[in-house]
Formats: C-alpha cells, sequence, structure tokens
C-alpha cells in the first residue's frame, strides 16, 4: 500500500509542475496554482501517515494532509463562483477562508488535546501505516467544510448551467466533473476497501481536470487576452472566438455595440443573429485572404476594427475582434474627401480649359507657320490624319503593342511637328524654288526649335509623359534609321517611336503633294519609294503597318 501512497504523490507533484511549466505567466490562474499545491502538500502527508512509525510522526503527517483538506474546498469554492460569473463579497470570501483556518487550528491540536482526535491507535494495512482515529467534536466542522462547500458549489454549478448563457459549458461540466469525482470515487472507495484512504486518488483525479481547466480558462479570460494580443484602451469593444468559431465571450463596449452579443451562449457557434453575421464573413476573409481589418456602419455610426489570434503556448487558439467607434473620423475624412473631390473636380475644369487654350494656340501657330510656308499648304492638316490612319492600322492589326495613351498622345502632337519653322526667315521658308545648301542648313534648324518651342509652351500644364511625346515628334522627326538624319543623327532604336511614325507621315505626304516647285507623284511611285527606304529611312517595323494602311492612305489623299 506504501507504493499506492507514493503513486499519488508523485503525480500530484507531476500535476504541479506541468502546471508551472505550461501556462505563462500573464495568463496564470493562482487558484488553480493554489489547489494543486495543496494537492501536492495533502497526498504527501497521506504518504508519510504510511511511512510513520509512531503516534507523533503519525500526527505530523496528519496535519499536513489537512493543509488540503481544510483549504482546498474554499478556494475550489471561490473558483465556482468566479467561472459563473457570480460576484460575492468580499466579506463573504474572507468567512469561507477564515473558517477554514478556524478547522485547520483544530487539526493543529492533534495530539495535544481530545477537540479533534479524542484518541488514535495505528495499524498495518499490508506494507503501510493505517490511522484508527477516535473523532472529538471538532472533527464535525471538518464535515460542515467539506460537505457543506461541496453542496453550495454543486447548486451553483446547477444554476450556471440552466440560466447563464454568457458562461462556458465546457468550464461548468469540467467544474462539476470535480465534485462528482469526489463523491463517486469516495463513496466506491468506502464500498472497495474501507481502510484504504481514496483521497490522494481523488486528488490526482481533481487535479488532471484542474490541467484541463485551467486550459480553457486562459480562452475566457478576456481581459488577459487583450492585455496580451493588444494594449488595451477604453474605447475598444472586443469579442472572442475559439478556432472551432465558437463564441467565447465579449467585454461590455462590444455588447453595447452589438447587443444580441448578451444572448449568445458560450462555447457554441453564433447563429439566428443576422446583424452579427458579418463576424463569420471576416473570419472567412481573414482565413481565405489574411485580411484582418474590417468596418461596420450599425445605428448612425462607423465603425472600423481588426482581427487578431489569440496566443497560448505559442499555438493559435482564437480569434479577438477589435472595434472601435471612429464615427467623428469617418465623417470629417468623408466631408474633406468631398472637399477635395470638388476641388479636384474644380481643377481639372480649369487645366481642361488652360489645355484646351493652349492647343487652340498651338494649332493656331501651326496655321501660321503654314500660311507663311507657301510650299506645303495643308500638310499640317495631311500628316496629322496619316498619323491617325497609321495608328488606327497598328491596333487593328496589333502589329506593334502600343497602349492607348501612347497612341493618344502620338496623334494629339501630330500638328506641332513643324512649329520651329515659326522662326524660319520668310526668304527662306517662302522661297518657290530649291534652297540652296547654305538655305537648307537654316531650314534645318526648324527642327530643334520645334522640340524647344513644344516643350517650352507645354511643360507647365500638361503631364510630363505627353510632353515628351510632343517634344520628340517635333525634334526627330527628320532623323533616318540609318543614322542619316537630324538635328541629332539618332540612328535605329536611337529614334523615340513615336517620331518614327510622323517620319513616314511627313514623308509620305511630301511625296504625293503638289509642290510649288515639283508635281505630285503618283500614288505607286510613291510607294515603291516608302517601300524601298523601310530599314534605311524609316523603322522596318513599320513596313508592315505602311502596307496595310495603303489603301486608306490613297483614298484619303484621293478625297
Amino acid at each position: 500500500m506504501t507504493t499506492y501512497y507514493a503513486v499519488m504523490s508523485a503525480l500530484a507533484l507531476i500535476n504541479l509542475i506541468v502546471f508551472l511549466l505550461l501556462f505563462d505567466e500573464k495568463k496564470f490562474n493562482y487558484y488553480i496554482l493554489g489547489i494543486l499545491a495543496l494537492i501536492t502538500i495533502s497526498n504527501a502527508g497521506n504518504f508519510l501517515m504510511a511511512l510513520s512509525d509512531s503516534l507523533s510522526e503519525a500526527f505530523i503527517a496528519k496535519k499536513i494532509y489537512y493543509v488540503g483538506g481544510c483549504f482546498i474546498p474554499p478556494i475550489i469554492l471561490i473558483v465556482i463562483f468566479k467561472m459563473c460569473n457570480i460576484n460575492i463579497k468580499k466579506w463573504v470570501g474572507n468567512i469561507l477562508v477564515l473558517y477554514s483556518f478556524v478547522v485547520y487550528g483544530m487539526v493543529l491540536t492533534i495530539g495535544y488535546s481530545d477537540i479533534y482526535y479524542v484518541s488514535a491507535s495505528l495499524t498495518k494495512d499490508g506494507d503501510a501505516t493505517a490511522f484508527i482515529p477516535e473523532y472529538g467534536f471538532g472533527h464535525s466542522f471538518f464535515y460542515v467544510l467539506l460537505y457543506g462547500y461541496l453542496l453550495i458549489g454543486i447548486v451553483v454549478l446547477l444554476y450556471s448551467l440552466k440560466k447563464q448563457n454568457q458562461v462556458s459549458r465546457k468550464n461548468l461540466w469540467a467544474l462539476i466533473g470535480i465534485e462528482v469525482v469526489t463523491i463517486a470515487v469516495f463513496l466506491i472507495g468506502r464500498v472497495i476497501n474501507p481502510d484504504l484512504e481514496v483521497m490522494p486518488l481523488i486528488y490526482v483525479l481533481d487535479g488532471w481536470i484542474l490541467l484541463y481547466l485551467s486550459r480553457r480558462v486562459t480562452l475566457y479570460s478576456l481581459e488577459d487576452n487583450i492585455s496580451s494580443s493588444l494594449d488595451k484602451q477604453e474605447n475598444y469593444g472586443y469579442i472572442m472566438f475559439d478556432k472551432s468559431r465558437n463564441y467565447l465571450g465579449a467585454n461590455e463596449l462590444a455588447v453595447n455595440i452589438l447587443p444580441e452579443l448578451g444572448l449568445c451562449r458560450i462555447d457554441s457557434p453564433i447563429s439566428g443573429y443576422p446583424t452579427l453575421d458579418f463576424l463569420k464573413v471576416e473570419l472567412d476573409e481573414y482565413e481565405n485572404q489574411n485580411d484582418a481589418s474590417y468596418e461596420l456602419d450599425k445605428d448612425g455610426k462607423h465603425y472600423e476594427g481588426r482581427i487578431t489570434q489569440i496566443w497560448h503556448a505559442d499555438k493559435a487558439v482564437g480569434y479577438l475582434f477589435e472595434i472601435e467607434n471612429v464615427t467623428d473620423r469617418y465623417k470629417y475624412t468623408k466631408l474633406l474627401t468631398e472637399y477635395n473631390d470638388n476641388l479636384r473636380d474644380e481643377v481639372d475644369k480649369k487645366t481642361t480649359h488652360i489645355r484646351n487654350m493652349q492647343s487652340r494656340v498651338l494649332l493656331g501657330m501651326a496655321d501660321i507657320v503654314e500660311n507663311r510656308d507657301g510650299n506645303t499648304g495643308g500638310h499640317i492638316k495631311r500628316t496629322s490624319h496619316v498619323v491617325e490612319i497609321l495608328i488606327e492600322t497598328i491596333k487593328e492589326h496589333n502589329i506593334l503593342q502600343f497602349d492607348d495613351r501612347f497612341c493618344q498622345a502620338v496623334i494629339k502632337s501630330a500638328p506641332m511637328h513643324d512649329l520651329g519653322k515659326v522662326g524660319i526667315d520668310d526668304k527662306i521658308l517662302r522661297k518657290p524654288g530649291r534652297l540652296t545648301d547654305e538655305e537648307f542648313a537654316v531650314m534645318q534648324t526648324h527642327a530643334e526649335k520645334s522640340g524647344e518651342l513644344v516643350e517650352g509652351i507645354l511643360k507647365d500644364v500638361e503631364e510630363e509623359y505627353f510632353v515628351t511625346i510632343a517634344k520628340n515628334v517635333a525634334r526627330h522627326h527628320h532623323e533616318k534609321w540609318s543614322g542619316a538624319g537630324y538635328p541629332d543623327h539618332l540612328k535605329g532604336e536611337d529614334i523615340p517611336m513615336e517620331a518614327r511614325i510622323m517620319a513616314v507621315a511627313d514623308v509620305y505626304d511630301a511625296l504625293v503633294s503638289k509642290r510649288c516647285y515639283k508635281e505630285a507623284m503618283s500614288f505607286e511611285k510613291a510607294y515603291e519609294i516608302m517601300i524601298e527606304s523601310m530599314g534605311s529611312h524609316f523603322d522596318p517595323q513599320l513596313k508592315e503597318v505602311f502596307i496595310k494602311s495603303r489603301q486608306k492612305l490613297e483614298e484619303y489623299y484621293a478625297g
């Protein structure tokens, strides 16, 4: 039998060690710690009792054993009240503990008076020493403590099981399990072996239940989870779920925001309350898309929040919803957004107006250039249309991968390509015959001047992207693929694509249009020259574009 007491004592100590190792300090339940410690002490007392060789040793062992016997019942009762959300007055708790001290005071008289034991003797139960007492009147107070507290605990648990929605059913059944195990094992032990002390076994079984319960308590201690997950603030509401999405509880502010939470049953999925359906939706998004933030509009108020995981011993054990009332900030932001939208609309209107004015100025300048240049009447209008035809062909046949933004910018830039001619002397610009080498050199400067003029006019109003496209079209439309062009003698891919497209339009118009110094070339001859120049004057990538545009180009010029 000594082995039985030794094993029970060792198991009680193991329970205590497991609790100390597995539960971090922030989520420590000191009531459960106290119970496990008292169980260890009591079982050690029983083991010492089994080893006793004299009454004096037996009396000391009994006094050690009764440390647990006197103080475990009131602590368990206090745990029951707390876990059932029943607040007891401080003086009531003090009386419960004080009564235990009174009873234990009687226990300490063992060996000195007949208050607790009138007499006692020792016998052998196998290899263990058995204690046979004759009880004094003081021992009756111990029965009141043991069975009275047990009865009160059972009544409170049954009441909570029936009436309390906001208490975990699993926790209640665990506490009921402690009470049932205590009674059942005690009665069964008395039937099997009346001389066997069954309390050490009861304490070990209760310890296992307490370990389970301590694990559960960490999930339901809302304030502890809030403090370990987030910095607690008074204007935040919190709602908790376990990993199976069972509702674990909410703080007062969350219940004020969502009153239906007060009707939900702890340890059960939330159902039957449409206003709470968003919680399931947000959990789905959090798990599937890792989207931790959410928004909620209710009763004219706007709330924002986020979802975090509840951790225990490096393992995710549940979810914590945080809710913050941001109505004032939301309204302010909304007003600010509306103001900014209105302001942006006004700016857009003004900018559009300025751009339209600017476009009209540029086109007006282009007309001035065209009117001054007696050799190229209608050139700007025609080349602009040719550019449109080439761009349409590129998009229609998906020949080159240009986005709409680029295409629109090139078309819009085409009329500006010769603006630099406004600075060319009329004697050269309006000369009816061919230019001399010196005059042609002056005429070539119009490309560089065009680029500078376009950039200077557009840079403070138009976006940088369009300014760059327009400048490139104006400055580089006389560059050649071979590098023999001007003004920068760019070659191949160094020539901006927008300028390469403009070059095709510019030369084709010059070939098929009548000038004062030449007649219009036939479409057939112009086509042959253009095709032959692909790879020398023009980008060979544009050969297919030009071929597929031929019909539209000839129809345009024939009309």
